[in-house]
């Protein structure tokens, strides 16, 4: 039996992709290598009766068509908004706190700070609102670069995120904010295209209002729970513990696939949800030089007995959003240059999360989870040893917290390609630098040259995070060609 679409890996896209291709009245089957679906957007028990995600850890930027479309509240999936957006905090005992509102933060900003960066805040933050808004619908349009630079101007498109964050006075509220633009990224805050990064974080309304982030609860496998749960109501079969091993081509098009047990799917399309480096080894084509995939990122879970104060805001509301640990913007460009040059950071940066502070079905009581994000490491890092280096820097803002952790979990590049079949390790499957934008990402159709074969996964266009956007253009795209197909 010849199916209409294969779908290659059950990520949070490849789900997405099979849900449209179901309702386009399509016969899909979702192959995953891994024995739970979700890809690196999944909840899992890392410790007896403590559930985190290791992967993927907060949401925003999925997209509000996809929830509408998919009607993914009714297929389980609640989200919250995490308060406050951010905290972090500093040695000298000073912090820097934001909101979802930004009337709020600015009056935070005001009591904390000065009424100048407050006034540079909410200058920059209504400057990128208004982007926003404008480039929001672009996410699900096939890619182009002068669309968005006429939408968004090239400051944003090309510039650095410490250009962008040049009106507010002090550092130390800019270093923070210049982390949304370095997350995923081996750059520093004065690199050409760092703005964008972080801009691309803005664009999101998943979790309610617009460029907020929330928590589903669940974790993060609630996201791709409601969509398998949407796809399948639609038609599509999940199979899980189905690698593949290769793409089926025939005269330049694809045909379907082999698992490696040996059982040959046909397929009128292909759809792969896998990194674009694997997916040219699935189809045997080589990699082009120039693709830049070496994931910077260790990614460090610490199961905890309990939630220990920070001298700079004690109590339990600073756990509940983003902790962001960085001191300078020297510290944030130095962690890049260390990397660069084959070693870990001496002074990495961490994006941290406690989802379990907000959300009680995740952990018994006294138990938390602590999720850190840190950067910037070489791919070859010995995670452990990274792990080491960044609880010594949190500790640096929370002195209890080693005297906490009961146990930890730790990932580097190697262990994320491992753990979720990401080459390389790079969460956005690839670099979203320039070069590595819009035209200059892969293509959602013909991919690798080859007729029926479509990267759904995030090494297309518009990119990384959990968006859903590849999954749909990719869908949008294969059920466009099999009409036209079905046409001649």
């Amino acid at each position: 039996m010849s199916l209409d679409a294969v779908v290659i890996g059950a990520g949070h896209n490849g789900l997405v992709a099979a849900a449209y291709l179901a309702r386009a009245g399509l016969s899909v089957e979702v192959l995953e290598r891994r024995d739970v679906a979700g890809g690196a957007c999944v909840t899992e028990e890392l410790w007896p009766g403590v559930r985190a995600s290791p992967g993927a850890y907060t949401l925003s930027l999925l997209r509000a068509e996809i929830v509408r479309d998919l009607e993914l509240q009714r297929h389980g999936l609640e989200v919250s908004v995490h308060e406050p957006y951010l905290f972090a905090p500093f040695p000298d005992g000073r912090k820097v706190v934001t909101w979802s509102d930004r009337a709020r933060t600015c009056e935070q900003l005001e009591r904390d700070w000065s009424a100048a960066n407050a006034g540079g805040y909410r200058d920059f933050a209504a400057r990128w609102e208004a982007a926003a808004a404008r480039a929001r619908p672009l996410m699900l349009e096939p890619p182009s670069r002068d669309r968005w630079l006429e939408t968004v101007g090239p400051e944003i498109l090309e510039g650095s995120i410490a250009d962008e964050l040049s009106g507010i006075p002090s550092e130390q509220v800019r270093v923070p904010l210049a982390i949304q633009g370095l997350i995923g990224t081996l750059a520093g805050p004065s690199d050409p295209g760092t703005a964008f990064v972080g801009f691309y974080h803005d664009l999101g309304e998943a979790a309610g209002p617009a460029a907020v982030w929330g928590y589903a609860r669940g974790g993060m496998g609630a996201v791709t729970e409601a969509l398998r749960s949407a796809a399948t109501a639609a038609g599509a079969r999940v199979r899980l513990s189905s690698p593949v091993g290769s793409v089926l081509v025939e005269d330049g098009r694809a045909t379907g696939v082999l698992l490696e047990e040996g059982e040959e799917l046909r397929a009128r399309a292909v759809l792969s949800n896998a990194d674009p480096i694997r997916t040219l080894r699935l189809a045997e084509l080589a990699a082009p030089d120039g693709w830049h995939q070496a994931g910077p990122v260790v990614k460090v879970m610490l199961l905890l007995d309990g939630l220990p104060d920070f001298p700079a805001w004690p109590g339990h509301e600073a756990w509940q959003g983003a902790i962001d640990i960085g001191f300078t913007l020297d510290d944030l460009e130095q962690a890049a240059s260390d990397a660069r040059a084959g070693s870990p950071a001496a002074r990495p940066w961490i994006e941290a999360a406690c989802q379990t502070s907000a959300d009680d079905s995740l952990a018994p009581p006294g138990r938390h989870v602590l999720s850190m994000f840190c950067q910037c490491f070489p791919g070859d890092v010995d995670a452990s040893a990274a792990a080491d280096s960044a609880i010594a820097r949190f500790a640096e803002v929370c002195p209890e917290l080693p005297d906490q952790i009961i146990d930890r979990l730790a990932l580097g590049p190697r262990e994320l390609e491992a753990r979720f079949g990401i080459s390389g390790g790079h969460i956005f499957h690839g670099e979203m630098l320039p070069g590595q934008l819009f035209e200059e990402r892969w293509p959602a159709r013909s991919f690798g040259g080859i007729d029926g074969l479509y990267l759904c996964g995030s090494g297309a266009h518009p990119g990384g995070a959990v968006t859903g956007a590849p999954g749909y253009l990719a869908a949008r795209a294969a059920i466009e060609d099999l009409v036209a197909r079905d046409a001649v």
